[in-house]
Formats: C-alpha cells, structure tokens, sequence
C-alpha cells in the first residue's frame, strides 16, 4: 500500500494563502512518492482545485468521522498560521482537534505502520492565543509530535516560551514555489527602474502603465463570533481613512490601483466599499490558486495586510508596505535586515490615519526593496529545515 501523509490546515476554504501552503505540501509529498490527503472543510472543492484525496471536518464535534477518514493515514501534518486565537477563539480547538483525531484513528497494534501516531508541524506559524488554556492545547499536541518546524523565529520563542522543547526554525512552506515561475513573472515587470521617491512626483497615471497592488483583509476583532462573522462590519470605521490614503498615494504616484482580494468572501466587501468611497478609480482583480503569484507580480508596489500577500511580494522582487496587524507581519517583515516597509495600525482604529503615513511608508518600501533578494535567500534556505523534518517523518512510517 502507497504511503499516506495526511496534511492539515485551514484548507478547503477560499484563502488563497492557506491554498498556496496545500498545493505546496501536497508537491513536496509527490515529490517523495507519497500521497496527500488533505484534511478540508471542503473535500470536493480541495479534490477538484489540489488533484488529491480530500476528507471532511468541518467542526471539532466531527471527530468520530474524522477518525475512520484517516485510518488509512501513516502520519499528518500541521501547516500554515494556526496556533493562534487572534480570528477566533474556536481557532484552537478546531485545529488540535484533527491531530487528536488523527491520534485516535492509530490503533495500539497498527497494520499499516508504527503503533505510536507519526505526526509533525511543518512551517507552523504561533501567534497570540488567549487563555492558558488555548496554550495547554497546543503545547500538549506539539509535545507530542515528532517534528515541530516553525515558519519564523518569532513563532519557535513563543512554542518554547509555553513549553514546548524541541522547536527548529524553517520556512512559510509556499517558499517552495516553482522558482523558474517565479522569475518568468517577475521578468514580466517593465524594464524601467523604480519610480522616483513619491515625495514631490510630478508623475501623472497616464504616464505610466505602472500600479500599486492593494490586498487588505478585515482586521481580527475580539470575542466569541467566528472571523467570517466579526470580519462583516470589523473593517466599515477604517473606509473612509483608507480611501483617502489610497486616492493621495495614487495621486501622488501617479500610479494606479489594483485591488486584490485573497479571501473573496472577507475581503471582497471591504475592497468593494473602498471603491465606492474613493476618488481614484481602482481596478477589482479577480484570484485563483493559479494566476495569485503573477497577479500579485504585474504591480511595481504591494501594500498588504495578507501575510502571503508580503511572501508574493517577496518571491517576484517587490517593495512593500506590509500592514501590522498581527505578530507574522511583523516577523517577516524583518526577515533579511528589513526588507519591507511596516505600519503601524493604531491610528485607523484611533480615528487619526493621515495620508501622508502611508505615502511615508510607500517611500520607504522602496528605499528597503534592495534587501528583498537578501531576504528571500535567507528564509528559502531555510526551506531545508522544512525538507529535513518532512524526511524524517517518512524514516519513520517506512
């Protein structure tokens, strides 16, 4: 019988984030010879858009099906930002939930491989998680994992800070994308050199056939609701402060404006109130786990609040402005010295947004877009962490 690795995450839905860290898993697996079975809240759509077997949990109250779905699995894998309870305080249950089904699924004289559940977290991000009891959860399912790979330093302290012993540092797994693709796109980019600083620019929009690309996401909001509940009026007091920094950095860029939602169900209606408020006209682009990268790459400027939304920016070159809105965009935007432009979000939750901040940040993304390369480097070399742990795994299911 063909090995099986069953890989966990928030899949099945449409972050295309989250997608990206699947289809990238699901290769790397192939690419051993082993066959991915996804664990999705959307079975038929995973099966349909990744090519792979896909089993259903969509709630923790799921753990009896969830078990008999993964009776045939030798080992699962954790991916992607989940231990955190910053979208919702559900979030934590709901992901230590499949290891511990997948836990049970492993009977104590197993057939089909060792009698102790192989399971591994493979470029996990940890972020805040409210609740000693959140953090017992997950420090209980880490324990008990054979590999905890973490996507950044900043997520190994916080594991190691709770209890958990054995963390390494690796890398966000869509890293791993096909490098070849990744330079074709970014090839695609005008040949002309960054625009002048925005300060000051007499450039006009007709001038130019360069844009800004624009990803923003409603922001987390505390208390019970799901994130798809509290993100439907979470973002309405940021519209009008946004729709004025947008239109003054358009207007003082000369460039124009490209709107791209990576989770159309959330971030679709803020970008679409951000139009209706603003002067400048602004294009709505439509995704897909197949154009996101090149997309993302047709832009001279990214200013995003989607933590792959800063990973596209970094794979093609881009200088970026990267919205601090959670402890992951903080970490990768120092990765390499400091590579993108961080902002602070205080102030649109204050009412106090100026324009000029984010024409400021605007500039100095493209004063750190040189360290990008520097940066990219560093974290896909530590894809081999990533590589190590994923080989490891597979040792001890063989």
């Amino acid at each position: 019988m063909a090995l099986r690795i069953a890989l966990a995450g928030w899949y099945g839905s449409d972050n295309l984030g989250d997608e990206m860290i699947l289809s990238c898993m699901a290769a790397a697996l192939r690419a051993r010879g082993v066959e991915p079975v996804a664990v999705s809240i959307d079975p038929e759509r995973t099966a349909a858009v990744h090519g792979v077997k896909a089993v259903a949990h969509r709630s923790p109250l799921d753990g009896a099906a969830l078990r008999r779905s993964l009776s045939s699995a030798h080992a699962m894998v954790l991916s992607g930002g989940v231990v955190q309870s910053e979208t919702s305080p559900w979030n934590m249950w709901f992901h230590m939930s499949r290891l511990r089904s997948y836990r049970r699924s492993v009977p104590a004289a197993s057939t089909h491989g060792p009698a102790r559940p192989v399971m591994a977290a493979i470029g996990l991000g940890a972020g805040h998680v409210r609740g000693a009891g959140g953090r017992r959860m997950a420090v209980s399912e880490m324990r008990r994992a054979r590999r905890v790979v973490t996507r950044d330093g900043d997520s190994a302290r916080r594991l190691r800070d709770w209890g958990v012993p054995d963390v390494v540092v690796g890398a966000d797994p869509v890293l791993a994308g096909d490098a070849a693709l990744v330079s074709s796109r970014a090839a695609t980019r005008p040949p002309y050199p960054l625009p002048e600083k925005l300060t000051g620019s007499t450039r006009h929009r007709s001038d130019s056939t360069d844009t800004i690309c624009v990803i923003l996401r409603p922001p987390n909001r505390r208390g019970i609701r799901t994130a798809a509940a509290k993100a439907r009026t979470s973002w309405q007091p940021w519209t009008p402060q946004l729709a004025r920094s947008l239109d003054a950095l358009a207007e003082r860029s000369g460039m124009a404006l490209r709107l791209l939602p990576f989770q159309p169900s959330q971030d679709t209606p803020m970008l679409e109130a951000l139009q209706h408020e603003m002067r400048t006209g602004a294009e709505m682009v439509t995704l897909n786990i197949d154009n996101v990268l090149a997309e993302v790459a047709r832009s001279r400027i990214v200013v995003t609040m989607r933590y792959h939304g800063a990973i596209a920016a970094l794979l093609n070159d881009q200088a970026a402005v990267v919205l601090d809105y959670s402890p992951k965009m903080r970490s990768l935007a120092a990765e390499g010295g400091g590579w993108a432009s961080l902002l602070d979000l205080a102030p649109l939750d204050a009412g106090s947004f100026e324009p000029r901040t984010l024409i400021d940040a605007a500039n100095e993304a493209q004063d750190k877009s040189h360290r990008t390369a520097e940066a990219r480097g560093l974290l896909q070399a530590r894809l081999k962490v990533n590589d190590a742990a994923l080989d490891d795994l597979l040792e001890l299911i063989q």
